[in-house]
């Protein structure tokens, strides 16, 4: 089979991926950005976790392992043959970590795309130790959609949580980007830490200080570059004080076809982009969610 993924749409091809829209998603996102498709299935150990991303059972041999992949991927590939005829398909199988292997192609790939299982108490339940490698360690934007998505429910855009800061620019250009071409609004929220507010539950009047506001403008002198070059994006955007961002963003996502949010983000005090905020809206989310790297280790060295 054919390994080559750069600059391409990968998703983690799984039982999983076969019962909601990830794998529909990702094939109308390669023809839409004229990109390959790669199908990325590995069947192999994970240690202290079921398999996720290749068979639910132990095989017997080498040669079990490689049958059941390929079956999963021609599956796939016959999905995507309805969904997108004309984009052009790639396929990865390796006998190895799934997440390993999923984190290693990501440093070319353009974006990753993964399913989900379903949703339960266990903080692991939603994605698997596989899907939380893959978020906390993948190199380039991951999506990750959940079983059936809410048939029948009509989202409203895209949402996104940004900071006024450096950090935040790869979240907002994966935001515009998604926005503009799939032909939808986007909601930018700017999260702000007052004492006040966060004792009460909600946002107080005539809390928003003079370094908050400075933030707020920051970021409104951030955005005007975005607006500039995506001017078919309707925006909105709205300061927020005092509110734990992931329960807010848990709450006004519900509706939203795509929440973006940030990961390596290490500031303390304003935790809108760390790890921990983004797995909390992947594992309590209502929709789809996109986690982008706020640091690009591939721009970093160039």
């Amino acid at each position: 089979m054919h390994t080559q993924t750069d600059g391409a749409v990968m998703v983690g091809v799984a039982e999983s991926i076969f019962t909601g829209w990830a794998l529909h998603w990702a094939a109308e996102q390669a023809q839409m950005e004229g990109r390959t498709l790669a199908l990325v299935n590995a069947s192999g150990p994970v240690l202290g976790a079921r398999r996720e991303y290749g068979s639910s059972q132990t095989p017997s041999s080498s040669a079990s392992l490689r049958e059941h992949g390929e079956e999963l991927l021609a599956r796939a590939r016959a999905v995507v043959a309805k969904v997108a005829p004309q984009v052009p398909v790639d396929e990865v199988f390796e006998i190895a970590d799934p997440g390993m292997l999923l984190n290693q192609l990501s440093s070319s790939a353009h974006l990753l795309v993964l399913g989900s299982r379903g949703r339960g108490p266990v903080r692991s339940h939603l994605l698997g130790s596989v899907g939380l490698a893959a978020v906390r360690h993948a190199v380039c934007p991951v999506v990750v959609h959940r079983p059936g998505d809410h048939p029948g429910h009509v989202h409203s855009g895209v949402l996104v949580a940004a900071e006024a800061t450096a950090d935040s620019r790869p979240v907002l250009e994966f935001a515009f980007h998604i926005a503009s071409l799939r032909g939808l609004p986007l909601k930018v929220v700017h999260y702000v830490y007052d004492v006040r507010s966060a004792l009460v539950g909600a946002p107080m009047p005539g809390t928003l200080g003079g370094e908050a506001g400075h933030r707020a403008r920051t970021l409104s002198e951030c955005l005007a570059g975005y607006r500039e070059g995506y001017p078919d994006v309707h925006l909105v955007v709205e300061t927020r004080t005092g509110l734990v961002p992931e329960q807010d963003l848990r709450r006004i996502g519900r509706d939203a076809a795509l929440t973006v949010v940030g990961s390596h983000q290490r500031r303390v005090v304003d935790r809108l982009l760390t790890g921990s905020v983004s797995e909390s809206v992947l594992e309590h989310g209502c929709g789809a969610v996109a986690v982008v790297p706020t640091v690009d280790p591939r721009k970093r060295s160039a």
